[in-house]
């Protein structure tokens, strides 16, 4: 504690306000050890002053000491035994008072040598030898240049890890490009991007002659960073592209071929580990490369091409049916692989054609036919993580043989064109994971710190596949004093919630927990389900470049927290179609005021609440309206909720215990017709109850959603009644319109006192028309122009001239 810097507090404020942060983990140096050894390793980031050890992932890795802990830095020793294998490993930063996000360390075959500037041309190089592994920076539009001796005929290998280092989302942007020149600085071989690691490259080449060789790394586009670190592995290696097979049977041991880009290969056997998993690398027995080739274990039987299968004749007769899986090599150009499989009449099966996934250059399309030749179905790319790869669903027509056939997109091929078909039907798997707390974040909240004498909750989905039935959530090897809380996932369950508690004195650590679903009935089910957690290890934007599944969860014991949380148990049960308060009681240590983010972390199917709430800054209770549908099931219910403040140095997690929620059948239901008034006028609102529970004592009924300026008295109902009149007197200002969203609400009596709240007819109508009016009087002229016109007066007969002076005539007389 800086009690210095915070004299006006009191020490119980102090305590509070320095208590809990997650750590920042920024950066580190140097980025990866040799396997065998030990070294020193800087960490850099924030709120690290209380720095208790990191978590490792994998076994072998162990802090052996701790030279220096500051605010910003921690110095220690790491060591490596010798079994760890090589590659990137996962661990994370502990502190007393949280975790930080899931980083990595790498494990190399050679010692590290650090990169000493100037060595931007070729008059400044440094000097290097073989089985080094260099750790460096690429600047704004540096080029690093290296020396070394090779005598003809040895075999000149590099590979790098840059954008696979993945420390900060800049760190993405970082694409190295490595190549070897001779002694007369011409470029004889040269490496960006590979299939197997993407924006990381690597080469081999065998020196043509005695002498002077020069390595040269930098960005593809000269670009560069502060950020562009790289791991810089240069020896005599051999780097295959791919395995083949690349992937067999849990448990089974597999012979395969590790191949190179040039066709040579070299044959090892591999021991598959004894469960499924995405996340199996191989490596050469002898002199093996710094990173492995993906192998993928399923639990189906394995089948290896056998050429020729180039045409429906030749097809391989595999007599299997889905789950089995189908591996070959598009050898050469024009190349097509043939497979038959029997499947039933109306077995759904999605083909899944893995090449780029697992390193090879094969851009895989898939078709289905029968025996005839007749298509089924076919597809190209979306099968996996990487674009290219093929995925292919179908629904056999009828119980037979079908034809499975694969090829490249642009008919290439080659000797480490290898693929692997995956046909997957009814394979029984349960996996499940927590789900993202932001957009783009896989690494918020991922995390269980619990605090002594509290609680933390996190929440986890599972995805089922031909497995039912009740599961038990298992958790090996907890820190000392922590308790998984958390029982059974229900069959009909696909979330739920886990929740941890930690005794006042359990003792401040922290480790990676292996945490399963095991069966409550094993006699009837034997899977296991698995935890899947993926994390975005290396993303920039919406791009993803590197990903990791991890099968453990990191728990540790954090310092005792300033608040706790509490669920107010209600003295009513929820009914169906009803809504239930749930008070959030925090109790605050003195000096503690900071506002609480509350979130809700799941509710049970059919129920909606809002997703959090505020307890205000020196308040101490908040409320989550629970609402549910008519179709919840009734049942006792386990809610919690996790709170979020700032401890004055970060952000903190409190988890309230379980609350049991009853969620219980409604009493009553019912209808109302439509409803129509005329602004200012009366009118009646009838709803028919149909009763389901009885009840004893008289409920009250009120219309809710009405109107402004509409007036309903509440109504008395008993269990017996069954129709209730409510009366309606509206204003001249009531908004005239459709209201659809008038229901009636029921507080009706519980047995054990208080009241449960019934919604009846949900979005019932009530119209709400303006006055007819009556037609106006009629203006006077309008009024004569409805009077029958008089009749014209005839015009005037057309005389004749003479006619006309014989009237002239008479009139003179």
């Amino acid at each position: 504690m800086k009690v210095a810097a915070f004299v006006c507090l009191s020490l119980v404020a102090l305590s509070v306000s320095l208590s809990a942060a997650l750590p920042a983990l920024n950066t580190m140096e140097p980025r990866g050890i040799q396997r065998g050894t030990e070294a020193v390793v800087t960490m850099k980031g924030d709120r690290l002053e209380d720095f208790e050890g990191l978590i490792f992932y994998s076994p072998g890795l162990t802090v052996k000491k701790v030279d220096k802990v500051a605010k910003n830095q921690v110095d220690m020793v790491i060591h490596v035994a010798p079994e760890v294998p090589l590659g990137n490993h996962m661990f994370r930063l502990r502190t007393k008072s949280g975790i930080s996000v899931i980083r990595q360390i790498f494990v190399g075959p050679y010692p590290n040598v650090a990169e000493v500037e100037p060595n931007n041309d070729l008059d400044t190089t440094q000097l290097i030898n073989f089985n080094q592994t260099i750790e460096g920076v690429v600047k704004t539009e540096d080029v690093d240049y290296f020396r070394l001796q090779a005598k003809k005929g040895q075999r000149i290998s590099l590979e790098v890890e840059g954008v696979r280092l993945g420390w900060t989302g800049n760190n993405a942007l970082f694409d190295p490009a490595i190549s070897v020149l001779n002694k007369d600085r011409f470029e004889i071989a040269s490496s960006d991007d590979t299939i197997l690691l993407r924006q990381d490259g690597y080469l081999s080449v065998i020196a043509p002659e005695d002498g002077e060789y020069f390595i040269q790394i930098r960005e593809a586009s000269y670009r560069g960073s502060d950020l562009a670190f790289y791991r810089l592995h240069v020896g005599n290696f051999r780097r295959p592209d791919v395995v083949y097979p690349s992937g067999g049977k849990a448990g089974s041991k597999l012979n395969v071929r590790f191949i190179e880009g040039n066709g040579e290969s070299t044959e090892q056997e591999v021991q598959l580990p004894a469960e499924p998993t995405n996340g199996f690398v191989a490596f050469l027995n002898e002199n093996p490369a710094p990173s492995g080739n993906t192998v993928r274990v399923s639990a189906f039987e394995n089948y290896l091409e056998v050429e020729p299968n180039d045409t429906m004749p030749q097809a391989n007769k595999t007599a299997m049916t889905a789950p089995c899986a189908m591996n070959g090599i598009i050898e050469k150009p024009g190349d097509e692989d043939r497979f038959m499989i029997t499947l039933k009449k109306g077995t759904k099966v999605e083909f899944f054609a893995y090449a780029q996934s697992i390193g090879s250059p094969l851009d895989p399309v898939l078709v289905v036919t029968n025996v005839k030749g007749a298509g089924i179905g076919s597809n190209d790319d979306g099968g996996t993580g990487r674009r290219l790869d093929c995925k292919l669903s179908i629904t056999a027509p009828e119980d037979g043989e079908y034809c499975v056939i694969i090829k490249d997109h642009l008919s290439r091929g080659g000797p480490n064109y290898v693929y692997r078909i995956e046909a997957v039907s009814a394979v029984p798997e349960l996996t499940f994971s927590s789900p993202h707390f932001g957009v783009n974040d896989s690494h918020t909240r991922q995390f269980i710190t619990v605090p002594r004498g509290g609680y933390y909750a996190i929440l986890v989905n599972a995805v089922r596949n031909s497995i039912a039935g009740d599961m038990k959530f298992a958790a090996k090897n907890l820190p000392p004093g922590v308790t998984l809380i958390s029982d059974t996932l229900p069959g009909n369950f696909a979330s739920y919630p886990l929740l941890f508690k930690a005794e006042a004195d359990a003792p401040l650590g922290g480790a990676a927990v292996p945490i399963t679903l095991e069966p409550t009935k094993p006699e009837e089910q034997k899977v296991s389900g698995r935890l899947a957690q993926v994390f975005d290890i290396v993303r920039n934007g919406n791009t993803v470049y590197h990903t990791e599944e991890v099968n453990q969860l990191p728990v540790a014991v954090v310092e005792e927290l300033p608040f706790t949380l509490e669920i107010q148990k209600p003295t009513v049960p929820m009914v169906a179609n009803g809504v239930l308060p749930l008070k959030v009681v925090a109790k605050r240590k003195e000096g503690f005021k900071a506002p609480i983010r509350v979130l809700m972390t799941w509710k049970p199917p059919g129920v909606n609440s809002e997703g959090e709430i505020d307890i205000a800054e020196g308040q101490t209770e908040a409320v989550f309206n629970l609402d549910c549908n008519a179709n919840v099931t009734p049942g006792t219910y386990k809610f919690t909720v996790l709170g979020e403040a700032n401890g004055g140095n970060g952000t903190i997690y409190q988890a309230a215990p379980y609350c049991e929620v009853v969620i219980a059948p409604a009493h009553l239901s019912g209808t109302m017709d439509l409803a129509v008034v005329e602004q200012g006028k009366e009118t009646t609102f009838v709803c028919k109850l149909e009763h389901a529970v009885p009840f004893e004592g008289e409920a009250v009924a009120e219309l809710v959603g009405i109107p402004n300026g509409v007036l309903a008295e509440p109504a008395r109902i008993k269990k017996d009644t069954n129709e209730i009149t409510f009366k309606l007197k509206t204003e001249p200002v009531t908004p005239v319109g459709k209201h659809t969203t008038v229901f009636c609400q029921v507080q009706v009596p519980a047995a054990g006192g208080g009241t449960t709240l019934h919604r009846i007819a949900v979005g019932s109508t009530l119209r709400v028309d303006a006055p007819r009016k009556a037609p106006p009087p009629k203006p006077a002229a309008v009024a004569d122009a409805a009077k029958p016109a008089p009749p014209k007066p005839e015009a005037p007969k057309q005389l004749s001239r003479l006619e006309q002076l014989r009237l002239e005539q008479a009139g003179a007389q």
